[in-house]
């Protein structure tokens, strides 16, 4: 006998906890986007067919490159050019010889199939970039997958069809997205995003971002918990999704929207203007960027200028090195945005475990390896290319360069020479470019701090990039789980190497700022206000945040707290005592922790 409707049994409401990559809260009903992908079998082929299998895998490299071209193409036209470069990504795999040659020896020497040779490198390729240290360079594994599926589909004859449609506004679930899959989706109505992989830096994580659409990544299985039609709650601000929530939640949930959306507009109101303590000390707050598609939100939050300016993300980007005029423009239309602010922009940080794709050696121990300044001082013209673009960048005067993974003297002196070389040559091509700018490094190896008051003396300013130097320092793999929990930057050592570096610059009258996870984390501020800091750098989202606890703090009372703190000698000590200070005088700030 049937049930009447009243009595079928209510589903259980589903928790999944991920990784939050765009902020706001959405409820409504998913939309699981699934692909199948057919792996392969490993057949061996005639030595006579060789050849026809490397003319087929070439031939599916031309058609993945050309539907890749297309989608970049329209994108750029109806999105504009700073979405359309996420997908340059993937046509730099595509024109990247080394790596294909890879396909093609394997299947001159292994005698496979094109598809199966496809698979094999690419599934290498990916499962490389995953186990690599920076979180960015990690996420590009996804667009190595996407390229894999969509080449090995090709060879294989189940392309996927052209468009899918979600027919309503729907939260999109699925395991993975491709950067076509996202542009897509986002002409359709989609009201947030939520996926098993990818991470902050994921290209799901980037779109959705600049698009203001809600997005959790990480969630590992939610497209096994969720269906297609299914009530979801996305919470972009904590990395949750709830799937088959209770009334209750619903309720609880759009009340907290409605409290988000306020408390967010107040932060944003107060953020436009500048910021000093209580006290009357002024402080300047810098933003961090990868992409010149976040100067909007930069000056949406009021932020003093560019803090940190990471090329890399431009040079990953392109399908090869680029040029100096590229360069050039990206660098000129950043500091045209930010005029009359300053910009801070760090020369290329790459190599060791963040290569460029067909560039460099697997290294044993990437960490100390061939990295940053050491990587660009032995590729001297490119070196010199994105020097002399920086300088021309600088005619109004707002540019300044940093050097990112200094461990010494001997680096910058190489890197003023090439300066000089730079000018020079500027000069002979008739160039226009600003002959004085300000030179800073990065302060992220223990030996710099060590001799912070020698290289204050030859550059003009100090950025602390607290990330490496909690790494380096405490001889800490964050990518690694089982020692992750001691990786902190409240740690002792950390925060007298931190003073050191700051004393050692007062002495010298340089500027000194910090542009590292400590200077974002609210936790950290009174620190570092006791300290002495005045220029902190951090993502433009948490700057409402870090100027609305900046306002309420004064100098006295940080340092009065700060006094207690270098009492303190273990690092879950300091912790405790910060969490405390914290949660006192901004409980409701606290709350959202």
């Amino acid at each position: 006998m049937k049930k009447p409707a009243g009595d079928l049994p209510k589903k259980e409401e589903i928790v999944i906890q991920g990784i939050p990559a765009s902020p706001g809260i959405v409820i409504g009903p998913g939309f699981v986007y699934l692909e199948s992908f057919w792996e392969p079998e490993p057949v061996v082929v005639p030595r006579n067919k060789i050849a026809g299998q490397v003319k087929r895998f070439r031939q599916s490299v031309r058609h993945v490159h050309a539907s890749l071209t297309e989608t970049y193409q329209k994108t750029r036209q109806q999105l504009g050019e700073e979405l359309a470069e996420i997908l340059e990504m993937q046509i730099a795999f595509l024109e990247d010889q080394i790596f294909l040659k890879e396909v093609e020896d394997l299947i001159e020497k292994k005698r496979y199939e094109a598809a199966y040779a496809a698979f094999a490198v690419f599934r290498k390729k990916k499962e490389y970039f995953l186990k690599l240290s920076n979180e960015y360079f990690r996420d590009r594994a996804f667009d190595i997958q996407s390229l894999k599926e969509m080449i090995v589909k090709n060879l294989l004859g189940k392309d996927k069809p052209a468009a899918v449609s979600i027919g309503k506004p729907s939260i999109v679930i699925a395991d993975n997205l491709t950067p076509t899959d996202t542009v897509q989706f986002y002409h359709q109505q989609v009201l947030g995003l939520a996926t098993n992989t990818g991470g902050k830096t994921s290209h799901t994580a980037i779109v959705a971002r600049s698009l203001s659409v809600p997005a959790v990544v990480g969630l590992n299985n939610i497209t096994e918990k969720a269906r297609t039609g299914d009530i979801v709650i996305l919470d972009g601000t904590r990395g949750s999704a709830i799937v088959h929530p209770s009334p209750e939640t619903i309720a609880d949930y759009r009340e907290q929207h409605r409290i988000f959306c306020i408390f967010e507009e107040e932060l944003l109101k107060e953020s436009t203007l500048p910021v000093q303590t209580r006290d009357g000390k002024r402080i300047y707050v810098h933003a961090n960027i990868e992409f010149e598609e976040e100067i909007p939100q930069v000056l949406q939050v009021g932020a003093d200028g560019v803090g940190l300016f990471r090329t890399e993300g431009f040079f990953l980007s392109c399908r090869d090195f680029p040029s100096e005029e590229e360069q050039t423009r990206l660098y000129q239309r950043v500091a045209e945005k930010m005029y009359p602010r300053k910009v801070v922009i760090r020369t290329l940080d790459i190599g060791g475990d963040k290569m460029l794709p067909g560039v460099g050696d697997k290294e044993d121990n990437p960490f100390l390896g061939w990295r940053a300044i050491r990587f660009w001082l032995d590729h001297k013209i490119g070196f010199l290319s994105q020097i002399k673009a920086i300088l021309r960048a600088n005619v109004k005067g707002n540019v300044q360069i940093l050097l990112p993974m200094v461990s010494g003297l001997g680096e910058i002196n190489q890197v003023k020479e090439l300066l000089r070389e730079a000018i020079e040559i500027l000069n002979q091509e008739g160039k226009a470019y600003r002959d004085s700018i300000d030179l800073g490094i990065m302060i992220e190896i223990p030996s710099v701090v060590m001799l912070a008051d020698v290289l204050a003396r030859e550059v003009d300013f100090f950025s602390i990039g607290t990330n490496d130097l909690v790494q380096y320092t405490l001889a800490v793999d964050r990518g690694n789980t089982r020692v992750a929990r001691l990786y902190s930057h409240f740690h002792p050592a950390i925060l007298r190497m931190v003073k050191l570096t700051l004393d050692a610059g007062r002495q010298a009258d340089i500027p000194v700022a910090m542009c590292g996870e400590m200077a974002g984390d609210p936790l950290a501020l009174p620190l570092l206000l006791a300290m002495g800091f005045d220029n902190l750098s951090a993502s433009h989202s948490v700057i409402p945040e870090m100027k609305r606890i900046i306002r309420r703090l004064s100098v006295a009372e940080c340092e009065a707290f700060y006094r207690q703190i270098k009492r303190l000698t273990v690092t879950q000590q300091i912790v405790d005592a910060v969490h405390g200070f914290f949660r006192e005088r901004f409980p409701e700030l606290y709350e959202r922790k």
